[in-house]
């Protein structure tokens, strides 16, 4: 016995039938129903943009819509054909974290991760960008290329991951002469960069073409889906503090100031302290990373010493255009969360992969952290033998 679907092809409309032999029909009904019994057990249908969609098994939560969340409801929608992912978020860009941000790829602010794991994401996610960027969407998901000079006043080690970017070499001692004397060392290095408030609205529409839901919602406790979904991803960023709950989440404060000054085409990196980053449209100036922190007001002092700080590394500045300020809250935690874990509430039993705590790096290790959530899921669900 097989029971395969059958699709029409004008309304979309699949039939989950039973096939059995011989039939039990007369000599005349065979020829119309092709020699074979039918039963049809299931009707349903459904709404594709031009394709002919399949059923879903299972229903995925995430919860979460910054760039961590959001990556991941891709990378499981594209992936995982008999999967509904839905989004939960109580905010969506631009008001997310990552919408203020310089958003380029280079770690920074990490906890410890072991060195072979941290290498894996961050293949995975340049190797991510590095597509997007050479497609003729790159425009639209606010993805660029650009070099930055990284300062530094004493030695600093070669980076265990600085071959994944596309350039990166020591400065000479002629590029050193551009920057205030105490800069003795540093690195060139070329890199991408994705604006998040077109990156994250253009992915959002990726996961609604594979039949993805988003709801506007702040999930105060993951025991509010216990029963509803097979799985929850667990994106919640700084609110995971609260939610899960985990103390080791803390805030690590940045304030940025964006300004009009398109004759700056390079970054610059101070100490990991002051920064100048070209982006899609602006120039990001920064920052601070004021652990513990749970200030998102401007701070007029921090603003003054980003300004001055940046100006004394590129004089130039002094005639941009002050466009407007930000403060945005980085989730901070000394190694960042991805793993499995069953609760138990009182609602039920819900199946969570945690994927928070990636402090500055949430563009960064994306992609790389959404494929590790994806291994994870199928585990979850068990369906790794199906696909």
């Amino acid at each position: 016995m097989v029971t395969p679907l059958i699709y029409c092809k004008e309304a979309q409309c699949y039939y989950h039938i039973n096939l059995k032999g011989p039939s039990p029909l007369p000599e005349p009904s065979l020829e119309i129903f092709r020699t074979f019994f039918v039963i049809i057990v299931d009707v349903g249908c459904i709404f594709t943009e031009g394709k002919v969609g399949a059923i879903m098994v299972f229903k995925v939560a995430v919860i979460g819509g910054g760039v961590v969340g959001i990556t991941s409801a891709v990378v499981i929608a594209e992936n995982l054909p008999d999967v509904e992912v839905t989004v939960i978020s109580d905010k969506w860009s631009p008001d997310t974290t990552g919408d203020g941000s310089a958003g380029f790829w280079c770690p920074y602010l990490l906890g410890d991760v072991p060195p072979e794991v941290l290498r894996e994401w961050c293949q995975i996610s340049f190797q991510t960008f590095h597509d997007i960027y050479k497609s003729p969407l790159a425009v639209e998901y606010g993805v660029g290329l650009f070099s930055v000079y990284y300062l530094y006043s004493t030695p600093e080690e070669i980076p265990d991951y600085h071959d994944v970017y596309l350039h990166h070499r020591p400065l000479t001692k002629k590029e050193l002469s551009l920057f205030p004397r105490r800069f003795q060392y540093g690195f060139f290095l070329t890199t991408f960069f994705a604006e998040c408030s077109k990156f994250l609205p253009a992915l959002m529409k990726r996961i609604q073409k594979k039949g993805g839901r988003i709801i506007e919602k702040k999930v105060e406790s993951l025991s509010e889906l216990a029963g509803k979904y097979d799985a929850v991803i667990n994106c919640s960023g700084i609110g995971a503090r609260t939610l899960v709950p985990d103390p080791e989440v803390i805030p690590v404060r940045g304030q940025v100031m964006r300004v009009h000054a398109p004759w700056i085409k390079h970054g610059v990196i101070a100490d990991n302290d002051y920064y100048v980053l070209p982006n899609a449209d602006e120039i990001i100036l920064g920052g601070t990373h004021q652990e513990g922190d749970w200030n998102t007001q401007v701070d007029p002092v921090d603003r003054r010493n980003i300004w001055e700080g940046c100006v004394e590394l590129l004089p130039c500045l002094k005639d941009a255009t002050i466009l407007r300020d930000w403060v945005g809250l980085r989730p901070y935690r000394s190694t960042p969360r991805i793993d499995r874990e069953v609760l138990n509430t009182e609602k039920g039993e819900i199946k969570v992969i945690h994927n928070y705590g990636h402090g500055g790096c949430g563009v960064t290790l994306s992609w790389g952290c959404a494929h590790y959530v994806l291994r994870l899921l199928r585990e979850t669900l068990e369906i790794s033998s199906h696909l």
